[in-house]
């Protein structure tokens, strides 16, 4: 996967999880126990009976007033949890990583996702800037690849089973081939992710699928990521990452180690940061992260509930 990853470092998976209204619990509890309340149908209760009011309906997730961050950055590994529904992220992050030689690489780089119903989010990610040079070489600067990406969660974690999700990408080639910054071809990515939580402890898992284009036809690969996400503090989680796999139109494997942390400045922002290195043969051979993920509530509504694409889709 590319490298302005996707972060699991924000671990309230969705903001419908948030307390219950007490006062309204309260008041409930004291209308069940009063012996002189009528009925909904009008008929007075027998001295002595107890009378149950119906329950308060469950708050429409997409409505909350709460807002939660959801990372996908800096690590590789992306969570099945999607962004919180009705809500829009954006994460930008900046990465310099050394190719040899004297050369170094920076890279500026964005993305936006949209939570469209409590299962499935929407992705816009760019790369903004990439400049290159230093080592008596001339300087290179442009801009990167687009990716367009749908992430469903298909099922909830439970007892026995851990999260699962189905992630699509597909690759707008913006980014000069002559430069070295993109192949000018159209690539896919499909990634199976399954994420659990053991105690304190978070692990997301992703099986990707690569099948790049060239001018030969289409090229494929399979790449395999495993992270851990562990809260130090309140406010701070601790990441420890290793993922790689073969390579798209090479017999050479790929693999890297990351360890990064993320810390909570408000609940709908989070700035995160991570060092990378890899243990095969290849360049880059290290990384250096920094970014951050802000959440924010636009001004338009998601799918709405009632709508059978809304509940296809998880609304």
């Amino acid at each position: 996967m590319f490298c302005v990853a996707v972060a699991v470092t924000a671990l309230n998976v969705n903001a419908a999880d948030g307390p219950a209204n007490n006062g309204a619990a309260s008041s409930r509890d004291a209308n069940s126990n009063s012996t002189n309340s009528a009925p909904a149908n009008g008929v007075p209760a027998a001295e002595g009976a107890v009378v149950l009011s119906r329950p308060a309906p469950s708050p429409d997730p997409c409505f909350l007033a709460e807002l939660t961050a959801n990372p996908t950055r800096p690590n590789w590994d992306t969570a099945a949890s999607t962004t919180q529904c009705g809500v829009i992220e954006v994460d930008s992050g900046w990465m310099m990583q050394p190719m040899g030689g004297g050369v170094r690489q920076n890279m500026l780089a964005t993305s936006m996702r949209y939570g469209l119903t409590p299962k499935l989010d929407l992705r816009w990610g760019l790369t903004n800037h990439i400049n290159q040079g230093g080592g008596g070489t001339a300087a290179l600067e442009g801009v990167g690849d687009q990716w367009l990406m749908a992430r469903y969660r298909f099922i909830e974690q439970s007892a026995k089973l851990p999260a699962m999700a189905f992630l699509y990408g597909a690759k707008i080639p913006m980014a000069n081939p002559a430069k070295g910054f993109g192949s000018g071809f159209v690539d896919h990515q499909f990634a199976f992710i399954a994420s659990r939580d053991l105690g304190k402890n978070h692990f997301d898992f992703n099986s990707v699928g690569t099948l790049v284009g060239g001018a030969n036809g289409h090229d494929g690969s399979a790449q395999f990521g495993l992270a851990l996400t562990r809260p130090v503090t309140p406010k701070f989680s601790a990441i420890l990452e290793s993922y790689g796999g073969p390579q798209p139109g090479t017999t050479d494997r790929f693999g890297a180690g990351l360890a990064g942390g993320a810390f909570t400045v408000r609940p709908t922002l989070v700035i995160d940061g991570a060092y990378t290195r890899t243990y095969t043969a290849g360049s880059p051979r290290q990384q250096f992260l920094l970014g951050l993920t802000y959440a924010i509530r636009p001004g338009f509504a998601p799918l709405p509930s009632g709508s059978l694409v809304g509940r296809l889709l998880g609304r």
